[in-house]
């Protein structure tokens, strides 16, 4: 028996600051006589310069980290479960390609989750890229850290709120 929880992962950047909120609601119930619920911290990148100008401003790359927390309880049979990522609406994100805010038009802004403090997996949807873990019986809070990165020098991007919204699906398999 697998139990698939899907929720919604909503991007934006209003204006100067990128604050990702990862707003994550069940809409699969009951796992083997227990439940689980999922919750996460917000990530706010800061502020964001992407224009290089000598001597003036220097465009870097912009980073924060958000937990992703799993809470369960009576669950009777223990397992594992992997946490995957969607592409979101403007672009795919597996194979080291970047996933992309969109302000209602072009250009898009690039940034990506990834599942390690270097930003060397990119959080996706194909086997290599999901966050695994293990849920015991009885009660408990499975954590994981999440990664986030805004690339430096995007210097073509326009004034405005950037926005997207992707899926994250946890899998339970007993």
């Amino acid at each position: 028996m697998t139990v698939v929880i899907s929720s919604i992962l909503r991007v934006s950047w209003p204006g100067p600051r990128l604050t990702l909120g990862l707003g994550l609601w069940v809409a699969a119930g009951a796992v083997l006589a227990g439940s689980c619920s999922i919750s996460s911290t917000g990530l706010a990148f800061g502020a964001y310069q992407p224009l290089n100008f000598a001597g003036k401003l220097t465009s870097a790359n912009v980073t924060s980290t958000a937990r992703v927390e799993i809470f369960c309880t009576d669950i009777i049979t223990g397992g594992t479960y992997t946490i995957s990522l969607g592409p979101g609406n403007y672009s795919g994100a597996d194979n080291g390609n970047f996933r992309y805010l969109s302000n209602g038009g072009t250009p898009y802004m690039a940034y990506n989750f990834y599942t390690d403090v270097n930003h060397a997996t990119i959080w996706g949807n194909i086997p290599g890229s999901l966050i695994t873990g293990s849920i015991p019986t009885g009660t408990s809070n499975p954590s994981h850290t999440v990664y986030g990165k805004v690339p430096a020098g995007q210097n073509t991007l326009k004034s405005g709120s950037y926005s997207d919204t992707l899926t994250m699906t946890v899998t339970y398999n007993p």
